[in-house]
């Protein structure tokens, strides 16, 4: 089956969709599938690729020539990716959907100028967070007249009213009655009914399944899936297959396998949080927490557009919380170690219910325990599988409670994972619904039977 991908992140920058799409196409290519990746420059979560290269991540990678109508790239093992062009983008929301846009605009001219005729593809699979590849893919699967698999990973396009993204992107810019209308009618509209036009949409959760199957969806759920070298104990949340393994349980002297005590006589708590640090994470709940507990640490690695106000929101409590930049491999193995515990954490916005943080199933998969400051279906996996403390996003008062259950529990020596009320400890869940494997699979019968 030759396959089209159309994404606006890959490999080798860092992030849950990098490492997702990573993973799944691998897997395709070893189930004999032929997978093309159309995707811009590398350049995430900086402004232009300079600064990508320029980073711990992208330091000595291979860059190619930024051409219209794109230019042949291969990636690590192998797969064939064709490169777009992009914009430089910056922190502001309209600055990166013109980013998105114009790589989306140059991935369907790509497309069309060089898969096409024998060369076309047998199915076009969109991802999501980019809304405007959502809209390329149906637009190429109407043009070469092939099936078109929808992956909205979030709840779009629910979030654009929820996040008021229009009226943050161009509101300053726009009469306050058209962004509205853009915001809460237009934009949905058109999201919807791509949606409705794919063969399916590929979603994350089953709570959007069910909503979107109430607008004439078609959807089905592939949940992140959990690389094997993660699954061995690798330190995970990178995209690169090359992931230095942590320590194991006889090295460390932990038990069951968890993470995190750097010596069995520290007291208090070392939480760490790996990934964006974004609007959508709501990270400020959990530094204003801090200041309502006593011998919690908390240790942020990674960037984002909250990253400078979260720094001042510390610095204004006077509470413990270390910022480091985004890194990989061995640096980030050494964070862990460090940590008693990770944190999850989203917003109080009423889609989140129907999302799952991708990083809940790696700290699942190595037997970390799990701070969740998140609501719905995330919420209802680390109770059932008793991995850790649950806190209601946005509540400072219920975040610092969880934070003092934790560290309570933490200095007890006590094992997470434990009896869990479903049956299932957080490991042996992921491997069943959320691993590399479960996600290939599952793929796999949903692109033979779009293309049957």
């Amino acid at each position: 089956m030759r396959i089209v991908l159309l994404s606006h992140y890959y490999y080798p920058e860092v992030g849950a969709p990098q490492r997702r799409w990573r993973i799944l196409v691998d897997h395709l290519r070893a189930a004999g599938h032929d997978v093309i990746t159309v995707a811009p420059h590398p350049h995430y979560p900086y402004s232009d690729r300079n600064g990508f290269f320029g980073s711990n991540v992208g330091r000595g990678r291979r860059r190619v020539d930024v051409r219209l109508g794109g230019t042949w790239d291969t990636g690590i093992d192998g797969e064939r990716i064709l490169r777009v062009p992009y914009l430089h983008s910056g922190s502001s929301m309209a600055r990166q959907l013109l980013d998105q846009t114009v790589s989306a605009t140059g991935a369907m001219s790509a497309v069309i100028d060089r898969l096409r005729g024998r060369t076309r593809p047998d199915v076009i699979v969109s991802t999501t967070p980019a809304l405007p590849f959502l809209l390329a893919g149906d637009t190429l699967s109407r043009l070469l007249r092939v099936p078109h698999i929808a992956e909205v990973r979030d709840a779009w396009p629910d979030l654009i009213s929820e996040m008021n993204l229009v009226t943050g992107a161009v509101g300053k810019y726009l009469p306050w009655t058209l962004t509205q209308r853009l915001e809460h009618r237009l934009l949905p509209d058109l999201l919807t009914r791509a949606q409705r036009r794919a063969a399916v949409v590929v979603v994350t959760t089953e709570g959007f399944k069910h909503r979107l199957e109430q607008r004439g969806v078609t959807a089905e759920v592939v949940r992140s899936g959990v690389s094997p070298a993660e699954l061995e104990g690798a330190s995970g949340l990178t995209a690169t297959g090359a992931i230095p393994l942590v320590p194991t349980a006889d090295e460390t002297g932990t038990a069951g396998g968890v993470i995190g005590r750097v010596s069995a006589d520290h007291s208090g708590l070392n939480l760490l949080y790996v990934g964006t640090v974004g609007r959508s994470q709501d990270l400020s709940t959990s530094i204003r927490a801090l200041a309502r507990t006593e011998g919690v640490r908390l240790r942020i690695v990674g960037g984002g557009v909250d990253a400078a106000e979260l720094k001042t929101v510390a610095s204004a409590h006077g509470v413990p919380v270390e910022f480091h930049p985004q890194i990989a491999g061995a640096e980030l193995a050494t964070h862990w170690q460090w940590a008693d515990a990770g944190l999850v954490s989203l917003s109080s916005l009423d889609s989140y219910e129907c999302t799952v943080p991708s990083k809940l199933y790696s700290l699942m998969a190595r037997r970390i325990p799990v701070l969740g400051v998140v609501a719905g279906e995330a919420a209802d996996i680390i109770t059932q599988t008793a991995a850790g403390e649950v806190a209601i996003p946005g509540d400072t008062d219920s975040v610092a409670a969880a934070m003092t259950r934790m560290r309570a529990r933490i200095e007890a020596g006590e094992e997470f994972g434990m009896n869990p009320p479903a049956g299932q400890n957080p490991r042996d869940w992921v491997v069943r619904n959320a691993s590399a494997a479960a996600m290939g699979r599952t793929y796999e019968r949903i692109l033979e039977q779009v293309v049957s």
